[in-house]
């Protein structure tokens, strides 16, 4: 569980930086990034981490 949680942290921290770089340079495909960074948080990351967390404190 912990490297699950671990590898969607860190592909949808790399996302979200890419679709933030992508903006400020004005370079196509910036939305679909920070969409998908941030999908990636908000549905994979932080459920498999809260599990990890519950898990681990039983």
């Amino acid at each position: 569980m912990k490297s699950i949680a671990l590898f969607t942290g860190a592909c949808s921290i790399s996302l979200t930086t890419l679709g933030f770089l992508f903006k400020v340079l004005h370079w196509p495909g910036a939305n679909v990034l920070l969409l998908l960074g941030i999908g990636i948080f908000a549905l994979l990351f932080t459920p498999s981490f809260t599990r990890y967390l519950y898990l681990r404190n039983q």
